[in-house]
């Protein structure tokens, strides 16, 4: 058993910062997107650019000869999924930044009365926790996640998404962690994203993709095949991520890049602060 009076005092310091800060914009009473289990019907009105076309009420829009949407808001209780990428891509200060991540969207969760569990991932399912609504159990995982070290030679997203499919059984929300240097399976995403708010966190700190002009020798971080690389002294991940969060748009995600620029709770928080206002 995990006690709270015996817990990282960081640990601590994250609880108290996303129970005052984060809870409540994560999920409970924000006005969601997407219809489904859980959810209560919100508003009806005009449709505006960027609405899902799926929202459409077409009864409404027959017989005012306007398009209108329904939009719905979320009750608390609901269940929040991470999947967490423990492959070797994940050099330390990244792990570091998935760690306090997953802490401030853990602690936020059970603030606002949710249910959260946690898919670790490499090559393989490395292990799995179930959405729980319990202190404990929050705990729990979070310890389990501090002791993990990261593994294998590649990232499959194939494993935690079928996963996530079993450990989800009704719609809820599932939040990816992860560097997004693998290849991003067009099926399995896009089937958890028709029934469950998802959404991608890139963790790529701008120190780790930004080298001094000239040729650098390097070595892929999974397969440690060596290569050399000419840099210009730009940052080629900002391009790479630009490129990265529109597919995952397109296959349904909504993504945002932590850079490292400033503390993954700021932009967390204008993130989800976002998501409310549609």
């Amino acid at each position: 058993m995990v006690r709270i009076a015996s817990a990282p005092l960081r640990l601590k310091q994250l609880r108290l910062e996303a129970r005052r800060q984060l809870a409540g914009l994560v999920g409970g009473t924000a006005v969601s997107r997407r219809p489904g289990h859980g959810l209560d019907f919100h508003e009806l009105r005009p449709y505006q650019p960027g609405d899902d076309i799926r929202h459409l009420d077409w009864n409404v829009t027959a017989r005012l000869d306007v398009p209108h949407v329904r939009r719905y808001r979320e009750e608390h209780g609901r269940n929040i999924l991470l999947l967490a990428d423990l492959s070797t891509s994940m050099l330390p200060p990244v792990f570091e930044m998935l760690q306090e991540v997953a802490a401030l969207l853990v602690f936020a969760a059970l603030g606002q009365r949710d249910r959260v569990g946690l898919c670790a991932f490499a090559d393989t399912l490395l292990w799995s926790q179930p959405p729980r609504g319990s202190e404990t159990e929050g705990w729990r995982l979070l310890h389990r996640l501090q002791q993990s070290r990261t593994t294998g030679n590649a990232t499959d997203l194939r494993p935690p998404l079928e996963a996530a499919g079993r450990l989800m059984p009704r719609p809820g929300m599932i939040l990816l962690l992860t560097d997004g240097y693998c290849r991003l399976p067009e099926s399995p995403l896009r089937r958890l994203a028709a029934r469950h708010d998802c959404i991608a966190l890139l963790l790529r700190p701008d120190n780790l993709t930004r080298l001094p002009a000239g040729l650098w020798g390097l070595r892929d971080a999974e397969s440690g095949q060596p290569e050399l690389a000419w840099s210009t002294g730009d940052n080629p991940g900002a391009a790479d991520s630009d490129s990265t969060c529109d597919r995952l748009r397109q296959l349904g995600f909504d993504p945002l890049v932590l850079n490292g620029r400033r503390e993954p709770l700021a932009d967390l928080m204008a993130f989800f602060r976002r998501r409310r206002q549609g």
